[in-house]
C-alpha cells in the first residue's frame, strides 16, 4: 500500500500543484484508504510528510506541522503505546545467546554479518544498510555515524558511539559494512530488513527481530562495560544516542534482562 500511496501522492502534487487546503484533503482521503486501523493511518500520516519533506520543498514546515491525523486519534495511539510497554514482556537473555551473535563475526552471509555489526553497534537496521559514517583512528571503538531519527540540526551531524569491546575495532567495523553494503547492493531497505529479521529467528531466537538487537547491545554493555556505574536508563539513552528528550525510547529497552 505505501509504495503505491506515494506514488499516487506524488503525481497528484506534481501534476496537480494542489494549495495546502487541497492537499490536506488529498492526504487525508488517502490515509484512510481501506478502513485502516488508526495506527496506520497515523504511520501513513508520517509518511507522506516525510515525502513531501523531502521532495517537494515548495511547501512549508509551518503546513508539514499542521499535518496531522486528529488529534483524538494521536492521544489515543500514544495511551495504548504506553500500555503495551507496560504489557511487555521481559526479554531474558545469556551468554550462549551473545555466543550465538558474536559466532557470526566471519559469516559469509551479508544477512548474518548484518546481526553481528548490529548487534555490536547499536544501530538500527536501516542505519546499517545506508547510514554514513567515520571513525576515529585514535579511538579504535569510536564510530560517528548519521542517525536516521535526529531532526532538524541534528540530522546533518555525525553521532558518536562506541562498539562493544572484545569485538572488533572501528576500522574492521567500517571495512564489514562497506562489504556488507556491496553485497546487498540493488536489494531494497525493506527485503534486507526482512531478510534480516527472518535469519535473526531462524539463528538467534524466534522470538526476536533485528530491532531487539538494540535492546541487546544496549543491557549486555550495561552489565558488561559501565564503568561509570551509571544506572541502566541513563545508560540506555546515552549509547543508544536519544537524548534528553527521548527518555520514553530508551524505556522500551528496559524489557531485556542478562542473566549471568
Amino acid at each position: 500500500m505505501s509504495k503505491k500511496a506515494l506514488s499516487k501522492l506524488h503525481d497528484y502534487i506534481t501534476q496537480e500543484k494542489p494549495t495546502e487546503q487541497q492537499l490536506t484533503k488529498f492526504v487525508k482521503d488517502l490515509a484512510y484508504l481501506n478502513e485502516p486501523t488508526d495506527r496506520t493511518i497515523s504511520v501513513r500520516y508520517s509518511q507522506f510528510k516525510k515525502h513531501i519533506r523531502d521532495t517537494h520543498p515548495e511547501y512549508s514546515d509551518k503546513f508539514l506541522k499542521e499535518l496531522n491525523p486528529p488529534t483524538e486519534m494521536t492521544k489515543k495511539i500514544i495511551t495504548e503505546n504506553k500500555q503495551r510497554k507496560l504489557d511487555r514482556k521481559m526479554v531474558k537473555f545469556d551468554d550462549s545467546l551473545i555466543d550465538k551473535i558474536l559466532s557470526l563475526q566471519n559469516s559469509d552471509n551479508p544477512y548474518e554479518q548484518a546481526i553481528y555489526l548490529q548487534f555490536i553497534s547499536g544501530r538500527r537496521i536501516n542505519e546499517v544498510y545506508s547510514a554514513p559514517l567515520r571513525i576515529n583512528n585514535k579511538q579504535p571503538l569510536e564510530v560517528a555515524m548519521k542517525l536516521s531519527k535526529k531532526n532538524g540540526d541534528d540530522k546533518a551531524k555525525y553521532h558518536k558511539f562506541n562498539l562493544l569491546q572484545n569485538t572488533i575495532q572501528n576500522k574492521d567495523f567500517k571495512q564489514k559494512l562497506n562489504k556488507l553494503r556491496s553485497s546487498v547492493n540493488g536489494v531494497s531497505l525493506q527485503d534486507f530488513t526482512n531478510r534480516v529479521n527472518r535469519k535473526v529467528k531462524q539463528i538467534i531466537d524466534k522470538d526476536l527481530s533485528s530491532h531487539d538487537l538494540r535492546g541487546l547491545y544496549s543491557v549486555y554493555g550495561f552489565h558488561t562495560q559501565n564503568d561509570d556505574d551509571t544506572n541502566l536508563l541513563g545508560y540506555i539513552n546515552k549509547v543508544l544516542n536519544h537524548g534528553d528528550t527521548s527518555i520514553d525510547s530508551s524505556q522500551s529497552y528496559s524489557n531485556f534482562k542478562y542473566i549471568k
